[in-house]
């Protein structure tokens, strides 16, 4: 089960992060439309706006990841610039999405040379 990220592609990649070890289970992966309007009338009808597409976020959460797993993490977060530009995941069962960095690089370290934390994925739309 191999996890990747490929900057700007797994093709022809610039930068890469395959970590030594895979994120720990279960998976989130939620999916949502969260660009709705509602409104409801006085007498209880409910009007629905779709403003916007479907998301879906990807939440890779790692627990006592290695010093070097962390500091190559940060160098593909440097070199995507957080959500500024798409690169693609590869989950565990080898597909590939394109995908933004969404959250902050913030790993706690557990002790000595050993990080915890998590990464947020975003989907691109097609």
């Amino acid at each position: 089960m191999a996890f990747a990220f490929y900057f700007p592609t797994k093709a022809a990649p610039a930068a890469s992060w395959i970590p030594s070890i895979g994120p720990e289970f279960p998976l989130e992966t939620p999916v949502d439309y969260p660009e709705q309007l509602t409104g409801e009338t006085a007498g209880g009808t409910l009007y629905v706006q779709k403003k916007g597409p479907k998301r879906e976020n990807f939440t890779l959460a790692f627990n006592f990841m290695s010093q070097a797993d962390r500091d190559s993490l940060l160098t593909f977060f440097n070199a995507v610039e957080k959500a500024f530009n798409a690169f693609e995941y590869e989950d565990g069962n080898g597909v590939l999405h394109s995908v933004r960095w969404m959250n902050e690089f913030n790993l706690k370290k557990d002790r000595p040379g050993l990080y915890s934390g998590s990464v947020l994925l975003r989907k691109e739309t097609v």
